[in-house]
């Protein structure tokens, strides 16, 4: 009786709370709003104008634990023609790549849009990387760190997100001086 009850004890004081995958913890950790900064850059007509920063939410849809949405904004130089340039996505955790799928104001994909994140460190507080096109031909550094959880929904209409759209004849994912 008593080696029965020694070999059940370890299983009567384990958690029986639920087991996440490696993707949704990843889609945990993701989920929120970072600040930081990207090694990018745009050019037009013949400057080359830096980032100065970069604001990126991404949110996990309902009802998915490795899926979601999001906005990305990237600030450049005071004197950039086009000082904010943001994009809304479409994002997916599949083997510990975060697959992104950029959307145009059509509300259309574009092959050439799509980018991932494989390399890269994150915990609750920092995320830090490399995104990249789907072949890596092009790709750039970044550096998060953690500003607001899903539940903070003050912060989210602080930022300009619509000050400056997608604009059809000026796209930085299709310039290749933009990486």
């Amino acid at each position: 009786m008593v080696l029965m009850l020694l070999c059940t004890a370890p299983l009567m004081f384990s958690g029986c709370g639920p087991t996440y995958s490696d993707d949704e913890i990843l889609a945990m950790l993701v989920d929120g709003s970072w600040d930081g900064t990207m090694d990018i850059s745009y050019t037009r007509n013949g400057v080359k104008y830096k980032s100065t920063g970069t604001h990126v939410q991404f949110w996990n849809d309902i009802n998915s634990t490795t899926s979601g949405h999001g906005k990305w904004c990237n600030t450049f130089e005071d004197n950039a023609p086009i000082p904010y340039l943001s994009y809304e996505f479409t994002w997916q955790a599949i083997d510990q790549v975060i697959y992104l799928q950029f959307i145009t104001d059509n509300n259309e994909n574009v092959d050439k849009a799509k980018m991932k994140i494989g390399t890269y460190y994150i915990d609750p507080s920092g995320f830090t990387g490399k995104i990249s096109t789907m072949d890596n031909s092009n790709s750039a550094k970044f550096t998060f760190l953690h500003t607001s959880s899903p539940w903070a929904w003050d912060y989210y209409d602080f930022y300009p997100w619509d000050v400056y759209p997608f604009y059809p004849w000026y796209d930085p994912w299709y310039d290749p001086f933009y990486w």
